[in-house]
């Protein structure tokens, strides 16, 4: 069973939707399912191009990505998985990878080197900050490269513990996915010493791992 659904819900008269994969504050109950994917970007898009069709005002319904089967704060059997937040992560450059643009991601990379940018963007100011950064490592051969990660919308997982000060904490686990933009390739690879594997010539594999991110407060009470 593929692990993301495009899934229908109505179209609220009269709200604006801040992104073409944005969910409104109040969603009914999904209608129908568009099309199934394996992989979340590949949903997005489906769900995306749907939304900004003729097809879309036609049905008076709008699209959103969930992952069925598990539980979501807004839907009990499916977890919602868009809007997505996107944010800027620094990730290594591989001994002898060259980029053709900066929008390139190599194909060996999979982890982040360091803390993501906790501020999150659209995806437009996300490929605008890894195009300025990437450029300027391939003008001055800077040590490190700039990916966009994509983090979905409602966590897999929240625990909440308290101390003794009275202090509580909850932490949320989010899946992130690695994003190449349509703009960007997988590099040159022919000067990495790896370059006989098969990763240079295997097709782009989705990175997908978890986000933990956490907030705490005081319960003591406040006079």
């Amino acid at each position: 069973m593929p692990k993301y659904q495009v899934a229908m819900i109505p179209y609220l008269a009269g709200w604006e939707p801040a992104s073409p994969d944005a969910v409104p504050p109040s969603p009914g109950k999904p209608t129908g399912i568009l099309a199934e994917a394996d992989e979340l970007l590949v949903a997005v898009r489906q769900a995306i191009e749907f939304n900004q069709s003729a097809q879309r005002e036609a049905s008076g319904t709008w699209a959103v990505v969930v992952e069925p089967g598990r539980f979501g704060r807004t839907w009990p059997g499916a977890r919602l998985c868009t809007p997505l937040a996107y944010k800027v992560a620094a990730v290594w450059w591989p001994g002898g990878w060259e980029p053709q643009s900066p929008w390139d991601v190599p194909n060996c990379v999979w982890k982040a080197q360091g803390d993501y940018d906790q501020t999150p963007l659209s995806y437009q100011q996300a490929l605008a900050t890894i195009r300025g950064l990437n450029q300027q490592a391939m003008d001055h051969a800077a040590p490190m490269w700039y990916a966009i990660v994509a983090v979905e919308s409602e966590p897999v997982s929240r625990t909440v513990s308290y101390d003794p000060s009275g202090t509580e904490t909850t932490v949320e686990v989010r899946p992130m996915h690695l994003v190449r933009p349509d703009e960007g390739g997988r590099g040159d690879c022919s000067h990495c010493p790896a370059h006989s594997f098969s990763c240079p010539q295997g097709q782009w594999l989705a990175a997908e791992e978890t986000i933990a991110g956490g907030r705490s407060r005081s319960l003591e009470p406040t006079h």
